[in-house]
């Protein structure tokens, strides 16, 4: 029966083989790309990710450092203790800075942006805009702790406890829109990547740009009474002369 198969469709054992052949090179070179692009789009999954809470851990870490300065110097602490704490806000304020940079690429890469993102000037303008804010107020108080002055008049003065939480509510929506645009998706051509990243570009503005805390507005010095000219004293009035009669 097969062979009369073979018979009528007029094929040869040759061209059944070179027809074997040829289907077996064809599939396993779509076999080698599908499983590369999947191997790619994986690994650039586990770099994204890895990146991103990289940033999560340096927010957090800074942000809570800073609450540990501000609640030692609301309760009176040692001197000593609030040394300690500033001193680890201090290490966790150089490790954010010194990664400031390649933060931005972490959001660019996950923003799938090869050029500046959108998202980059809300992270510039109001996250970290926020922590150095929340940076100066702390320094300031410390200063003031240090020199025996009202330290927690400071933290009031500078909107302390609305920065820590802004930059907690920032944050924690920044970073977990960007892990989101982190997830695989292996089916191209779809536009749901870009449906994703517009719904995370929403979300962090309306926690970021519209809720921003505005600095504290600098107090005005105190006023100092003019100085007046001084008015020199009239001279004492000279005695009349006597007059000697004729």
């Amino acid at each position: 029966m097969s062979r009369s198969l073979l018979r009528y469709a007029r094929l040869t054992r040759r061209q059944l083989i070179v027809f074997a052949l040829a289907s077996a090179v064809i599939n396993g070179m779509i076999t080698a790309s599908v499983g590369a692009w999947l191997a790619q789009t994986y690994s650039t999954y586990q770099a994204r990710r890895a990146a991103i809470e990289t940033i999560a851990h340096l927010v957090y870490e800074r942000r809570t450092r800073a609450g540990m300065v501000a609640s030692a110097i609301r309760r009176n602490a040692e001197v000593e203790e609030v040394r300690h704490r500033k001193q680890a806000y201090d290490e966790a304020y150089v490790g954010w800075n010194k990664n400031v940079m390649l933060n931005l690429f972490a959001i660019r890469e996950a923003a799938g942006d090869l050029n500046v993102s959108s998202l980059e000037p809300v992270f510039e303008d109001q996250l970290i805009a926020a922590m150095a804010d929340v940076d100066r107020c702390v320094t300031k108080a410390y200063d003031a702790r240090i020199a025996g002055e009202d330290a927690k008049a400071v933290l009031d003065g500078c909107r302390m406890a609305e920065l820590h939480q802004y930059v907690l509510d920032c944050g924690a929506t920044f970073t977990n829109e960007l892990y989101k645009l982190t997830q695989p998706t292996f089916i191209p051509f779809t536009g749901q990547f870009a449906k994703t990243r517009a719904l995370a570009e929403a979300r962090i503005r309306s926690y970021c740009v519209e809720k921003a805390v505005q600095p504290a507005a600098p107090q005005p010095a105190p006023a100092t009474p003019p100085v007046s000219a001084a008015v020199p004293p009239a001279p004492p009035p000279t005695p009349a002369t006597a007059k000697t009669p004729p």
